[in-house]
């Protein structure tokens, strides 16, 4: 099978993906496309031009490419070296958020250690970044606190992919919890996210800890009782951290949720944990970390596999 790479959004996952992603297509017994033309029979038939077999994009889903028979890349957590690759899209458009996996790998002490490796060095998929300097946070986490993890309000996966508007639906939340629950609340806006807002200073001063910047999420889960969100990548590290999650959008990790169906099931669900099953969360995180995202070589060529 011939196969080619396409720039489509960003050329710098390609930059450091589709080298590791070439050699396992190589290794399978893939060839890379090369443009070829061949003789018309007749004069007057037009010349016909060969077509890769296989296409290769990066964070983009499959309604906004015009090809068939493709692979769909994307950069996630837990570290800077993990990538996921699908046929249809990422995250909450992906193969993975609408077909729940059959078997989970039953995890063993080496996933436990690498694991709590991770935790411990506080990893992130930003860390290959020069420009991103984590902080420490200057006031004190309360402890056995509600988590709720915001995203930056205009990206893809909760403006497109999700629909409706995030900061609204977090604002909902936030009340709902805050007029309900007895537990200290905590908001982590997106790292990203900017500007004064008026609804912060509310918070603030109804004594709601507001997390903002970059603030490691490995300082804050510690400390959590119960996260909620509606996708974000900070989910993988919420499932390392055994933090229960109550999602009201379709992250890939949902299948180990509480899917949050209306505001008038929030109180309970804050309140009552019963329905976290924490064996079942790490059977999956144990196979969507060390089975189903790649990180090298070896990985990417079992992926593959999988895949074509």
């Amino acid at each position: 099978m011939e196969f080619k790479f396409n720039d489509y959004r960003y050329s710098r996952i390609g930059k450091q993906y589709y080298p590791i992603v070439k050699e396992a297509l190589e290794e399978l017994g893939h060839t890379e496309w090369e443009e070829h033309y061949y003789e018309a029979k007749t004069d007057s038939a037009p010349e016909i031009h060969s077509c890769p077999e296989l296409y290769i994009y990066n964070h983009c889903h499959q309604q906004e490419i015009k090809t068939d028979n493709n692979l769909i890349i994307k950069p996630t957590g837990p570290t800077s070296k993990h990538f996921a690759i699908d046929t249809i899209g990422y995250a909450n458009s992906s193969s993975l958020a609408f077909d729940k996996p059959r078997i989970y790998k039953e995890y063993d002490i080496n996933h436990d250690i690498q694991i709590h490796k991770w935790k411990e060095e506080k990893a992130n998929k930003w860390d290959d970044s020069i420009l991103l300097k984590w902080k420490k946070s200057k006031k004190e986490i309360p402890l056995d606190h509600v988590l709720i993890i915001c995203q930056q309000p205009k990206d893809e996966t909760v403006d497109g992919f999700g629909f409706g508007n995030h900061w609204e639906k977090v604002c909902q939340i936030v009340e709902k919890v805050s007029n309900k629950t007895r537990f200290p609340i905590v908001v982590k806006l997106h790292p990203s996210q900017k500007g004064k807002i008026q609804q912060i200073k509310d918070w603030e001063e109804k004594r709601i800890h507001v997390i903002k910047g970059y603030i490691s999420i490995h300082e804050v889960l510690p400390k959590t009782r119960v996260a909620i969100l509606e996708n974000s990548t900070a989910g993988i590290e919420c499932l390392m951290h055994d933090v229960p999650i109550i999602s009201y959008g379709f992250p890939e990790y949902h299948w180990v949720t509480k899917q949050l169906q209306s505001l008038t099931q929030l109180e309970d669900l804050v309140y009552d944990l019963s329905w976290h099953d924490p064996i079942d969360s790490r059977k999956f995180l144990n196979w969507y970390l060390f089975d189903y995202l790649c990180t090298d070589i070896n990985s990417t060529v079992n992926r593959l596999k999988q895949l074509i």
